[in-house]
């Protein structure tokens, strides 16, 4: 292979090789794992908002069965007092009393009820989250795992054209190489270009007949007189037209 024909080729691995890492940093699975993640952790935050709020609801419950104790300690002691029955003030105050603690009692068995149904409905909600969470992780785990095999594969092919590009590469004089490296800024990737016929084949400016007798007479590489890239004029000894 001649010099000529190294640089074209390793214009084509790193044209490759521009592709492959381009397509591995922007891996459409990435963005999806990072989306994903973000709804894992709002779905986390979810979890643990209704995890305080049935907290809420049991400390609430505790209180009513502290209440409740408490009021029917009340009933009790009013009871076990008594009163005389001759005396209607005693009498009259002892039934307010125990009204009143009766309308108490009413009041948390009917605070019980609706905590307890509001109870049962946050246990659900956690049941049924708790649940969809666990098969959200076993998603992002199985999506993270396809992402890393494919991330690998493309990765392997990258580090094969880079080998292959290092081997090209010591075949070739270092000052060409730097000269190539200066091209490949200048002209975004595309430094150099063989002949098509009397055609260069990336600016595809014809040449006239003058520029190339002129080629022709200089080595095997040159420079494009138009768009002044490299410029290989005999591919392996092929004869131009």
């Amino acid at each position: 292979m001649s010099v000529g024909q190294s640089l074209l080729q390793i214009q084509e691995i790193d044209l490759s090789l521009a592709r492959e890492r381009a397509l591995l940093a922007e891996m459409p699975e990435f963005k999806d794992l990072a989306r994903k993640r973000k709804a894992y952790l709002k779905l986390k935050n979810d979890a643990m908002k209704l995890f305080a709020q049935r907290k809420d609801i049991d400390i609430e419950l505790a209180d009513l069965d502290v209440d409740e104790k408490t009021t029917s300690a009340a009933v009790e002691a009013a009871q076990r007092n008594g009163v005389d029955p001759s005396n209607y003030h005693e009498v009259q105050n002892l039934e307010l009393e125990l009204t009143n603690l009766a309308k108490r009692l009413d009041k948390i068995k009917h605070a019980r009820a609706e905590n307890l149904e509001a109870r049962a409905s946050a246990v659900e909600k956690e049941r049924a989250l708790k649940d969809y969470i666990a098969r959200f992780e076993a998603s992002i785990i199985a999506d993270t795992r396809q992402t890393r095999e494919r991330a690998a594969q493309i990765q392997a092919s990258i580090d094969e054209e880079q080998a292959e590009r290092e081997r090209i590469a010591a075949s070739v004089p270092s000052e060409l190489l730097d000269e190539y490296a200066e091209a490949m800024k200048r002209f975004d990737g595309l430094a150099i270009e063989h002949l098509d016929g009397v055609t260069p084949s990336i600016c595809r400016t014809t040449l006239q007949p003058s520029s190339l007798a002129d080629i022709r007479l200089q080595g095997e590489i040159t420079r494009c007189p138009y768009c002044h890239r490299m410029l290989v004029h005999d591919r392996g000894g092929a004869q131009d037209a």
